[in-house]
């Protein structure tokens, strides 16, 4: 069994700012809570929000199961013409997202990416923004990992 860690019990927190819905996840996301993670999803309403962000500052490791739900959770948020975006990917996270090919079927909130610190991937620097709602799109993305690479 493994031992057991005050920190990483699951939880999924949500708040509103201004114009968009807040999930803050805690914990190791793993098969022992994939279940937990979709119906806490699934339960979000079709509100007026056109955001879903995803806060994942909280989450040391993800396994395939919960990336399953977030990308389940990615689309049902596109058929109701909103946008899930994640915010402050742990290195866990972007290892996990990056091993599975699944890095850029999300968007990011770039300013909350660490492009002072060596990633296991090549994820851009966070670049200044006048938009409230600054993302990366996959396109983008892979401009930046260029730009970056040369």
């Amino acid at each position: 069994m493994y031992p057991f860690h005050g920190s990483e019990v699951f939880r999924f927190d949500l708040s509103r700012e201004h114009d968009r819905v807040v999930v803050a996840l805690h914990g190791e996301l793993d098969i022992a809570n994939a279940r937990r993670l979709r119906e806490s999803f699934a339960a979000l309403s079709d509100g007026t929000e056109r955001e879903v962000i995803v806060d994942l500052s909280g989450v040391p490791f993800i396994d395939s199961t919960c990336l399953a739900v977030l990308l389940w959770a990615s689309n049902r948020c596109r058929e109701q013409r909103r946008q899930m975006v994640l915010r402050a990917p742990t290195r866990g996270v972007l290892a996990t997202l990056a091993a599975s090919g699944l890095l850029r079927a999300f968007r990011y909130d770039p300013t909350t990416l660490d492009g002072d610190r060596p990633w296991p991937t090549r994820m851009p620097a966070a670049q200044s923004s006048s938009s409230s709602a600054a993302e990366l799109t996959a396109a983008e993305l892979t401009a930046a990992e260029l730009t970056a690479a040369r």
